[in-house]
């Protein structure tokens, strides 16, 4: 019977110690990620508004959808990194972009105005 009693003792603390270790392996994955939305003037080569994204897992489906002034969200599906640039805007006029990205661990909101240039 004490024998019994030491098996189950050490099967309840191996299990314990399994939760801990997922556990800390799931937060460590989440507190990973990165998400940048930013934006800037650059003078005469326009207003360039980027969006990095990195550290996500595999174990997706990651996605991301960016809105640029208002128009018809565009949806991609990414791995661990992401990175979109809009190209040079005309910098003379105000440009928003808003950014909605979903995994498993997290999903994050992002949204930036960047004023006219000149």
């Amino acid at each position: 019977m004490r024998i019994h009693n030491r098996a189950a003792s050490a099967l309840l603390a191996a299990t314990a110690a399994f939760a801990a270790i997922a556990v800390a392996f799931a937060g460590n994955a989440s507190a990973a990620q990165t998400a940048d939305l930013a934006g800037s003037c650059t003078g005469r080569n326009g207003t360039v508004i980027t969006l990095d994204l990195e550290g996500y897992t595999f174990a997706g489906p990651n996605t991301a959808s960016i809105t640029l002034d208002g128009s018809r969200p565009s949806r991609v599906s990414f791995g661990t990194a992401y990175n979109w640039s809009s190209g040079a805007l005309d910098n003379t006029v105000a440009h928003s972009a808003r950014v909605v990205v979903r995994s498993p661990n997290r999903t994050f909101t992002d949204s930036i105005s960047i004023p006219a240039c000149r």
